[in-house]
């Protein structure tokens, strides 16, 4: 039931957004510059942590445990990038999430992509339950654990930044964002425990 669900808000979604997005650069729209969304981003909170370090901010406790490449999936020889995240809410309000929203890749050379939904589109029909469509909840003093994403990344990229604003119920809250530097040994292919 929930894969249909997925499913079906992802189609949604994708022809939500198909007039708003070009053939071959949907994941960098105007709105993937998630930075410029804040209103001064002198006062951003900025956090780095490193690969599997659990840090905090606005009440969230964020964790990128690792990165999955699902290798080429494109005629351009672009490859789909999912993060594997745990995010803990110590507070009494559950929320949601969204990957568009909330997450963002940035390039060595600093273009910022966000997530591109025919990502989603692939993981629904490849990968197991481990996988979570966006928007996704994370419970009241609890924890959500699992993949999301993805991103489109040329063929050879094997160093970025992953960026995540921890907004809680409040999409448009931007002031905090936690930053995690990505090397070529972080990224893994996809693991056989997350197949179908």
């Amino acid at each position: 039931m929930r894969s249909i669900r997925t499913k079906a808000f992802i189609l949604a979604a994708v022809l939500a957004l198909t007039p708003a997005v070009g053939c071959k650069h949907d994941v960098k729209s105007s709105s993937s510059n998630s930075i410029q969304r804040v209103t001064n981003v002198d006062e951003v909170n900025i956090v780095d942590a490193a690969m599997t370090e659990e840090k905090a901010a606005n009440e969230t406790l964020f964790t990128l445990n690792r990165v999955i490449d699902a290798g080429i999936q494109t005629e351009n020889n672009e490859h789909y990038i999912y993060l594997d995240i745990n995010i803990k809410n110590p507070t009494d309000k559950e929320y949601e999430l969204s990957t568009l929203n909330n997450f963002f890749l940035e390039l060595t050379d600093g273009t910022q992509l966000s997530s591109a939904v025919r990502t989603q589109l692939y993981a629904v029909n490849n990968f197991s339950d481990k996988y979570s469509g966006s928007p996704f909840t994370v419970p009241a003093s609890g924890e959500f654990k699992g993949i999301i994403g993805g991103f489109t990344v040329p063929d050879g990229t094997n160093q970025f930044t992953i960026g995540f604003f921890p907004t809680k119920e409040d999409e448009n809250n931007k002031t905090n964002l936690f930053r995690v530097k990505v090397n070529p040994t972080d990224i893994i292919s996809v693991p056989d425990d997350l197949k179908k």
